[in-house]
């Protein structure tokens, strides 16, 4: 009786260990390659996955040259990944076929816990889309020995924040010095210009989203003022348009100042940089605008294992992981949440003025950056950008080729066209 027993026994936990096998699942995920960020994902899935031993990860990282060519080619098949992790100007592209995460989770509470600047990401009509999982925000760096030797100080503080006229005065002070080669190493990208676009008081969409570039006076300041620091030499040509990296044109210590985003300061300070430097406020025109951006992690209504994946990024959308996570980064990146301490640590006091911009920028602001027709139209819109910052055609031109570029993808996007 006693080996009976025991055979039974034994034979009931091999079932149970195959039961389990069987209903384990292993969820495909998609990051992006970025060495800041992707082994500390890795290590959060990891231990979802000791918390939740039935549900394992497959993690792919890929480059985020040929990312939307891959996605899009998987999307087409119809073999969705469980869980994508995307960037602002990737996340809208995917609303239609995304997981609704209203399905699995209160809408409004869920959204309560973002900051309302963040929040325009995430939604899709009454869709839910995804969880933000860092935020950033577009800054402005500064050379400390040059502007120090040039005798010319940063605005300290929101009252002494520059004017467009007083930000273009200030560079060209600086660019007297003999070592002082470049005014402002300048991200040859649409969503760093667009900061110009929206301190003109300007934006790309209507707010009824009908039309491009509504406001064509807005539009051709920002253009102008920013062909006006290409003409003066104050942006080099190795930025617009050769597309060099900004940051590594700042790194090389010629460079009066940096017109990126606070992702840069993990690698400037872990990296260590042969000179001191500074974080300053954005310049403003009509308004004080920056920027906002981060990254998200979605999931796909027709994966494999959606429900499971609902389940993932909900843990990672409580308040008390993605702090967890954002602690693991090191405070390099900032919260997408309301009403949450964060110890910034040694990049505190670069993320000030950054944080200023961002809590005196319109909400609106992240709702015009959210629309598919400007991620879908960039490579369009940089090169026109770029015919105009270069003298090849006139802003008011621009505004209308960009008119034409933009109001021709809302239209196929109205009649349910992808372009």
């Amino acid at each position: 009786m006693k080996r009976l027993r025991s055979a039974v026994f034994t034979t009931l936990v091999t079932c149970q260990i195959l039961a389990g096998a069987l209903s384990a699942k292993t969820l495909s995920v998609i990051l992006l390659s970025n060495a800041s960020t992707q082994n500390v994902i890795q290590g959060l899935l990891k231990e979802y996955h000791q918390q939740h031993p039935e549900i394992d990860f497959q993690v792919s990282v890929l480059p985020s040259v040929g990312f939307l060519a891959k996605l899009n080619t998987l999307a087409t098949a119809g073999e969705f990944p469980d869980i994508v992790e995307v960037t602002t100007a990737m996340i809208q592209n995917y609303a239609d076929p995304a997981l609704d995460l209203t399905k699995y989770t209160d809408r409004n509470e869920y959204l309560s816990r973002y900051l309302r600047g963040y929040q325009p990401f995430i939604v899709s009509g009454d869709k839910v889309i995804g969880v933000q999982i860092e935020a950033t925000a577009n800054g402005l760096f500064y050379n400390k020995n040059l502007f120090a030797k040039a005798g010319v100080t940063v605005p300290q503080n929101e009252n002494e924040i520059w004017t467009w006229d007083q930000f273009k005065q200030a560079v060209q002070q600086v660019m007297k010095l003999p070592e002082c080669r470049m005014g402002v190493a300048y991200d040859c990208t649409v969503q760093r210009w667009s900061n110009l676009i929206y301190q003109a008081n300007g934006r790309w969409v209507s707010s009824d989203g009908k039309s491009f570039l509504p406001d064509a006076h807005a539009a051709e300041d920002a253009l102008n003022f920013f062909r006006g620091l290409v003409a003066a030499k104050l942006i080099p040509t190795s930025s617009w348009p050769g597309k060099t990296d900004g940051g590594m044109l700042f790194k090389t210590g010629v460079a009066a100042m940096l017109w990126s985003g606070n992702w840069q300061l993990r690698g400037f300070i872990a990296g260590g940089m042969p000179f001191p430097f500074g974080t300053t406020y954005f310049p403003k025109a009509a308004i004080r605008a920056t920027c906002p951006g981060g990254e998200f992690l979605m999931g796909f209504e027709h994966s494999a294992n959606h429900d499971e994946a609902a389940q993932v990024l909900l843990w990672w959308a409580q308040p008390a992981t993605t702090k967890y996570y954002l602690k693991k980064l090191g405070g390099s990146l900032l919260t997408p949440m309301r009403n949450q301490e964060i110890d910034y640590g040694k990049y505190t006091e670069y993320l000030q003025p950054m944080l200023s911009d961002l809590a005196a920028t319109p909400t609106w602001v992240s709702e015009d950056l959210a629309r598919p027709v400007v991620n879908l139209t960039q490579d369009d819109v940089l090169n026109e950008l770029i015919l105009c910052v270069t003298g090849r055609a006139s802003a008011q031109q621009a505004v209308i080729d960009l008119r034409n570029l933009g109001n021709g993808e809302l239209d196929r996007e109205n009649k349910g066209v992808s372009k």
